[in-house]
């Protein structure tokens, strides 16, 4: 009797210990704050890409034009972080990819906070 009890003990903080150890590594996977995934298609990711090649364009020189988003991503804030991969092609007709973040604040205004060309290794 006393080897059963302790053989059920044992298993039960084995099996305990495994379901800690899985939700440690799910509340990793989504950290409070952080970006998440969102549509390309999603019409404030596409606003928020064109807010960014705009703004982009009255900074530096030469223009740029919006090809296609690759990858969108999002965080709430004190308003909305979209964090977005975009290909885009200068008025030279070269083409490149950026990674652009857009703040749009709670009362709906939009800044570009970021723009780094190079690709997407922040997504």
């Amino acid at each position: 009797m006393k080897k059963h009890v302790l053989f059920c003990s044992v298993l039960f903080v084995l099996v305990l210990g495994i379901f800690a150890s899985e939700s440690r590594v799910s509340a990793q996977d989504d950290i409070a704050g952080g970006y998440g995934d969102t549509s390309v298609r999603d019409k404030n990711v596409r606003k928020a890409a064109a807010f960014a090649v705009n703004q982009q364009s009255k900074r530096v020189r030469p223009d740029y034009r919006l090809i296609s988003i690759r990858k969108a991503e999002i965080q709430v804030v004190a308003g909305l972080n979209y964090r977005i991969c975009m290909n885009v092609r200068n008025d030279r007709g070269r083409v490149s990819t950026v990674t652009a973040v857009v703040y749009k604040s709670l009362k709906n205004r939009m800044s570009l906070t970021r723009w780094r060309a190079g690709g997407c290794r922040e997504l």
